[in-house]
């Protein structure tokens, strides 16, 4: 059998670390002379994932507007191109943070149809360790729900964030993650201390490949569940004089915070690009991180600001709370030539996938 690209769907929910994972395995990979691919997706559009991972010079496609599964002939194409054009060993792809049912949507069809030409790794599912705390795997309320059926569906489930949890923590929410999915091997994870990142690598280096069957997932809850959520795309362009991306994305994301309940912020994150760098700061609940800085973190000169949030409210109101942000915060730094260019905001639809196998 001729070579195959290794395809790795990384999924989980918003805010999980995703990203951040995947960019440190692309880097490793890199430094080992392979050649990566990366798709991102999203319901909407002006993604800064994919800026994050293409200012560092990775080859990346987007799937936008939709998930992979409701769009897998899209998906497929950035598959195809990937391995193709830019000849990639690897392709990590990760779906976006509300999606479940990947076994059933992805995982089937790519084994069943293409597994001549790929290697499909197992399903990798990361579970946000600070978000345990908050029962966040209580299948009775709609959040709850998704992210109870991602960690079923999982052949591998990565639980992020561990440096900031207790000993007593981790047992606790490992025994967790172990009763919803007994059959699954669970990996402790910090991106801060590289604990469990070795693990993750061996996975996607063996030889094993997707076999479990898909779980069943009650579609009606499912689109309720990501109708609960507002999604807001925007970007914004002004002219900086020496600020700090750090203190300006924070100012930002604190001000947008003080708007709503922590529960109810899955994900907001922005980003900053200049001629000299990109930054991107996020806040989950009511935590600010930075994900990851390029270039240098002054701002200077012409500056674009990509604002994403996925917050549980009413579309209009997400809107207006972060235009209100947006204008307050920048006129106080002394900001006077902020242009809006694009914003949108929505609750997506009722997933409808392309395919659904649910006997492969």
């Amino acid at each position: 059998m001729a070579k195959r690209t290794r395809l790795v769907l990384i999924g989980g929910f918003l805010g999980s670390g995703k990203t951040t994972l995947i960019n440190k395995l692309a880097q490793r990979y890199i430094e080992e002379k392979k050649s990566i691919g990366v798709i991102t997706n999203d319901q909407g559009k002006y993604l800064i994932d994919t800026e994050f991972v293409k200012v560092r010079g990775i080859d990346v496609g987007e799937v936008t507007g939709s998930c992979f599964c409701c769009n897998f002939p899209k998906f497929f194409e950035n598959v195809e191109r990937l391995s193709g054009e830019c000849t990639a060993d690897y392709i990590f792809a990760e779906p976006v943070g509300s999606c479940t049912d990947l076994m059933a949507t992805i995982m089937t069809p790519l084994r069943s149809f293409h597994k001549e030409k790929y290697s499909t790794a197992p399903l990798i599912v990361l579970v946000d360790g600070a978000r345990m705390f908050d029962r966040a795997l209580d299948s009775v309320n709609l959040g709850g729900y998704l992210r109870h059926h991602q960690v079923a569906e999982a052949e591998y489930v990565v639980l992020t964030k561990t440096d900031i949890l207790g000993p007593k923590d981790v047992e606790i929410f490992l025994n967790d993650l172990k009763e919803i999915n007994p059959d699954a091997k669970v990996i402790t994870y910090s991106a801060i201390t590289g604990e469990g990142f070795d693990e993750i690598v061996d996975i996607i280096n063996s030889d094993e490949e997707s076999k479990k069957k898909p779980v069943y997932v009650d579609y009606v809850r499912y689109a309720d569940a990501e109708a609960e959520l507002g999604w807001y795309n925007g970007i914004f362009e002004f002219t900086a004089d020496g600020y700090d991306a750090y203190d300006l994305a924070a100012a930002l994301l604190e001000d947008l915070g003080t708007k709503y309940s922590p529960s109810d912020v899955a994900h907001a994150k922005v980003a900053f690009t200049s001629d000299d760098g990109h930054v991107k700061v996020s806040l989950i609940g009511s935590e600010v991180s930075i994900g990851g800085v390029y270039g240098t973190r002054e701002l200077s000169g012409k500056v674009q600001l990509n604002f994403n949030a996925r917050i549980a409210s009413e579309p209009d109101r997400l809107k207006d709370a972060i235009r209100e942000t947006v204008k307050n915060v920048l006129t106080s730094k002394g900001v006077k030539d902020c242009k809006m260019i694009f914003d949108d905001c929505f609750s997506p639809g009722k997933p409808n996938p392309t395919y659904r196998m649910i006997d492969g």
